[in-house]
């Protein structure tokens, strides 16, 4: 028994024993390391513009979604360099782009449909690496490509603006792809569409609203019953015509109306008391689907059950976010920068703060370096920053202090003028 376990071990081994003669029957399989991160079943270009749908038709659902390119980008930016020439270069490039519209299209795009994605237009020749334009692209439309570590490799547009397959898909290398996510996600290279996280409250909010409108036309009204011979059931039921005479009497009345009748005919109201608790029924999904998109209902016009301390928590908390996103458009657009000028870092984007208070904080630190040198204000900070940071026009300010400031003159009557005190001559007084 111990001989043929031993040989049976000697057989099935690789490593030990006599292999001489031997026969195996191994087989290989081919199967890639790693996670197929491409791959996400709830991913389609169907589900993509069913979410795209609900922001075109969502009314506060997409004024949710707006609020944060408007805080992010809607203050303005500033290009902060110590080359005046290449900030210039910078600005002309920004305005001929659009930067505005790009950038908010790219950032409803994530929150929408997960990724905002834009072309980058390269110039031809000697320009052949340098951005020239940025086109804002669909990225319902393109397949993510990554490796086994998860990087994206390739933009491949496999669908058209209508959904219909491309016979041949068009290839994009990363580096011609502008790419903003709102949030991203360490099991997949697409990010998470805010959207699509609260898809079910909005699903939700869309059948109340639905059922409340059927209610209000079908019970909004009072509906009236009219009984015809209702003290007298022997009698025989009206005739065709005899009922079609009575609906014609009736049926131009209204809730201001009175009715008058003769005979054994009675007029009831019916369904008088209307639709209870609409509004509990919609605030309740309404305050679902806000809190889901992340913004305080209070900048979309809700107050729901809310006090000032609250509002201001929720608010300076939206704030918070924005901030995340102004850093992330700003790092963005920075790899952008660096490419046209061909100098890392020597043109910074700034996005300028999104509330007063912020505004008022910053004059507070400016009042604070100011004061470091008394003799000298602007040694930290040059006059123009201050000025432009504080959305100061410099031109307007200079051209006031290139001017004569006139000397106020005293109004009223003349004090009287005394001799001066002339010194004692000799001895004491």
């Amino acid at each position: 028994m111990t001989q043929k376990q031993g040989l049976g071990r000697r057989v099935l081994s690789l490593l030990e024993g006599p292999v001489e003669n031997m026969k195996t029957w191994a087989k290989s399989y081919d199967r890639p390391a790693g996670l197929d991160l491409t791959a996400d079943p709830t991913r389609s270009w169907k589900a993509m513009r069913g979410l795209r749908n609900i922001y075109l038709q969502g009314a506060y659902i997409s004024e949710g979604v707006d609020l944060y390119p408007l805080y992010a980008i809607g203050a303005g930016y500033e290009l902060e360099s110590d080359d005046e020439t290449a900030k210039k270069v910078i600005d002309e490039f920004l305005t001929r782009i659009n930067f505005y519209d790009t950038t908010w299209q790219m950032l409803v795009d994530a929150e929408t449909v997960r990724d905002g994605i834009a072309e980058i237009v390269f110039g031809k020749g000697s320009m052949a690496k340098v951005p020239v334009n940025i086109v804002p692209r669909p990225a319902e439309c393109f397949e993510f490509v990554t490796d086994a570590r998860g990087v994206i490799t390739e933009y491949r547009q496999k669908w058209d603006y209508h959904g219909n397959a491309l016979t041949v898909p068009v290839s994009m290398p990363p580096a011609s792809i502008l790419h903003y996510q709102f949030l991203s996600r360490p099991d997949s290279p697409y990010g998470i569409s805010i959207v699509e996280r609260c898809i079910h409250d909005i699903k939700r909010d869309t059948q109340v609203i639905e059922a409340v409108t059927a209610g209000i036309l079908l019970h909004g009204t009072p509906k009236w019953h009219i009984q015809v011979n209702s003290r007298q059931p022997e009698r025989p039921n009206l005739s065709a015509d005899e009922r079609r005479d009575v609906e014609n009497e009736f049926k131009d009345f209204n809730a201001k109306d009175q009715f008058i009748t003769q005979g054994d005919i009675l007029v009831e109201a019916k369904d008088i008391a209307g639709l209870p608790n609409i509004q509990q029924y919609s605030d309740v999904v309404m305050a679902r689907v806000i809190s889901g998109l992340g913004v305080p209902g209070e900048l979309l016009g809700l107050r729901q059950g809310t006090t000032d301390a609250t509002a201001v928590t929720r608010v300076g908390a939206f704030f918070r976010k924005i901030k995340s996103c102004q850093r992330d458009v700003e790092q963005m657009w920075g790899g952008i920068f660096d490419r046209i000028l061909q100098k890392p870092g020597l043109v910074k984007l700034k996005l300028r703060p999104v509330t007063f208070a912020e505004l008022m904080e910053q004059a507070g630190y400016i009042e604070k370096i100011s004061k470091i040198s008394p003799t000298d204000p602007f040694a930290v900070m040059s006059r123009r920053q201050m000025q432009v940071r504080l959305e100061i026009d410099p031109d307007e300010w200079e051209a006031d202090e290139g001017e004569d400031i006139p000397v106020p003159t005293m109004t009223g009557p003349v004090p009287p003028q005394f001799p001066p005190q002339q010194p004692l001559q000799g001895g004491e007084p």
